[in-house]
């Protein structure tokens, strides 16, 4: 009985076909081909290239170990096939053995490697230049190399000393002084980057030169150079971003596009993202781990020194001394902060246009009184006889939406002109041809000037504005432009005089001139003068610099930026009144009577005040 059930218990199980004997000798001998020719197939290989007989390892030996080791992967996968191994018994749950899958995976990896020297075999402009040519352009860029570091060095030491970059110098507009000096030097440093950058990138096929013995010397010249000119890179664009993020208004005037510089906006934003971010530390620390090995293994610096590239390697640690000295705490805050660089460049692209948009809207919507003002137009007719070309006038409208997100009573300020005939006859003087003729090389008369220097501008100006002369030069949401007085008033206007001479207030007016067309300041950011809000164009007319006397009218910080609201310039004049100090006298003041809805003709004294005044003065009058 028991007998019986084995032989049930036998019959009832799947039996596995045993493969025919000359089938099963077959398929180990293959097997064993395949699996002793693997270490025998990459062991000769390794022994040609240690040997440095001049067969290069790549691509030639990479495609002869490639094809070798298909091969023998596929010998071990046909005799595991004779063998009947490939594939699992039912009663072992059946499907391909893990075995097989793992020789079919290494045969793909095999292909693949195929295919990868396939692609590094491909010319590139490095690699496609004979050697005497590629040694002869080599030296030349070896050259340029050293220069252009010698160059953006001598640079960084220059104004690594300036007053603007001080460690502990208050947060303050920039002087006129200040922005020549961040301009050419940022031009300069940019200019010697982008040289730089091509170097590098040329170089940077430096791994497809093979390190056997007849391509060695252009492998390691080509990495050693490449290295040096993104190690030069990171160095100085580190040490520069350092300084400019001492001073946040050097930051944004840097970002500030600068047409004359052929600079576009967001520069050095892009700067930093492009040579301080996570890549950029990647290849420092990889890079001078290549270094260290090659010099290890194949003596890369006696070579060097051989060659006479002692200078070339002598840079590399220089940099890289200087880069270790900033401290791996630092560089990895700027390169977290450059890599934000575009996060950053993204959320304003996403929010400033809505942010203009509602600000152009609030600064044209009125909710009374619509198209009408408290100042008619005789007052004006009468204050324009009081008025001279450089005096300063602050105005406000009522019942603007604008007027609620901004501090103080006066919102707006504005720079007088006059009509072509008043501005000639103010500045037609001995002084200001003297001036005119020391800049124009020739003896012009301040209306000539500027017709020469903006044609464009003062034909507009002499064209006048729906019947009406232009007399002001203010920006508002359209931009800087020209402008009739009666577009410029409105219900309150005052009007100041600066206490400088003609020359002085002519220079301001050029300098106004040189501002027009320019798009309004929806940032209300004094740094940069891409874009202007209505005091940010007195501020630069009448800022002072070497050559130029001006007006020193301090900036606040308001929402954590500097800034100037017009108020603060009728509360400097309150400041200053009687005092030998005083840079503005009183000219005249047409104050406005909101529940009379006129205008009158006011007192200093109560121009004085108004810079208390609340901003809803139709609770007040």
């Amino acid at each position: 009985m028991v007998s019986l059930l084995k032989r049930r218990s036998r019959s009832s199980r799947t039996t596995r076909k045993i493969p025919a004997p000359w089938r099963i000798r077959g398929g180990k001998l293959l097997d064993r081909l395949g699996q002793l020719g693997l270490p025998l197939g990459l062991g000769l290989v390794i022994g040609y290239w240690i040997s440095d007989v001049g067969v290069a390892w790549m691509p030639t030996m990479l495609e002869v170990l490639s094809i070798y080791l298909v091969g023998a992967l596929l010998l071990i996968l046909v005799g595991q096939w004779l063998k009947g191994k490939v594939i699992r018994a039912a009663d072992e749950g059946g499907g391909i053995r893990k075995r097989t899958v793992i020789l079919l995976v290494l045969a793909l990896v095999a292909a693949g490697l195929r295919l990868g020297v396939f692609w590094a075999e491909q010319p590139t402009p490095l690699t496609s230049r004979d050697p005497a040519t590629l040694q002869e352009s080599f030296a030349l860029d070896t050259r340029q190399y050293l220069e252009l570091d010698r160059e953006m060095e001598r640079l960084l030491r220059s104004i690594e000393g300036a007053e603007l970059f001080a460690p502990n110098r208050p947060r303050q507009p920039l002087a006129a002084a200040d922005e020549s000096l961040l301009r050419d030097s940022w031009a300069a440093l940019y200019d010697g980057a982008f040289a730089l950058d091509q170097l590098r990138i040329f170089y940077e096929d430096w791994y497809r030169f093979d390190l056997s013995r007849h391509q060695r010397d252009r492998h390691v010249r080509s990495y050693l150079l490449t290295f040096a000119a993104e190690l030069a890179l990171y160095e100085k664009s580190l040490r520069f971003t350092r300084l400019v993020l001492r001073n946040p208004e050097s930051e944004t005037f840097l970002d500030a596009p600068h047409p004359d510089l052929d600079l576009p906006e967001h520069t050095f934003s892009r700067f930093r993202q492009e040579f301080q971010g996570t890549r950029d530390q990647a290849r420092v620390v990889a890079g001078e781990q290549y270094l260290r090995w090659l010099d290890e293994t194949f003596h890369a610096r006696r070579l060097v020194r051989q060659w006479g590239l002692e200078r070339l390697w002598q840079s590399v640690e220089t940099h890289l001394s200087t880069i270790h000295g900033v401290g791996a705490l630092e560089r990895a805050n700027q390169t977290v902060r450059a890599d934000l660089q575009l996060v950053k460049r993204t959320v304003r692209r996403t929010w400033f246009p809505a942010q203009k948009r509602v600000a152009a809207w609030m600064g044209e919507v009125k909710t009374r009184r619509i198209g009408q003002y408290l100042i008619s137009p005789e007052q004006l007719r009468v204050t324009e006889r009081e008025l001279e070309p450089g005096d300063v006038l602050l105005s406000r409208k009522n019942w603007y939406l604008s007027n609620v997100g901004l501090p103080g009573f006066w919102p707006h300020a504005i720079l007088y002109l006059g009509d072509p005939e008043k501005l000639s006859q103010r500045f037609d003087t001995a002084e200001v041809r003297s001036y005119l003729a020391g800049v124009a090389r020739e003896e012009l008369s301040l209306p000539e000037y500027l017709r020469r220097s903006y044609p464009a501008a003062w034909a507009r100006y002499q064209a006048g504005l729906h019947g009406e002369p232009i007399a002001v030069i203010e920006a508002i949401g359209e931009g800087v432009v020209l402008n009739a007085l009666s577009e410029a008033a409105g219900d309150y206007l005052v009007a100041l005089r600066p206490r400088l001479d003609a020359v002085a207030k002519a220079q301001a007016i050029i300098e106004a001139f040189d501002h027009l067309d320019k798009p309004y300041d929806f940032d209300f950011d004094f740094a940069t003068d891409h874009a202007l809000v209505c005091t940010e164009l007195v501020w630069r007319s009448y800022r002072g610099a070497d050559g130029k006397d001006g007006l020193h009218l301090s900036l606040v910080k308001v929402a954590g930026r500097l800034t100037l609201p017009a108020n603060e310039i009728a509360r400097l004049y309150a400041e200053e009144y009687g005092s030998p100090e005083a840079q503005f006298d009183f000219v005249y003041f047409l104050d406005g009577r909101e529940r009379e809805l006129r205008a009158v003709v006011a007192s200093e004294e109560a121009f004085r005040g108004s810079h208390q005044r609340f901003k809803w003065d139709i609770f007040q009058r």
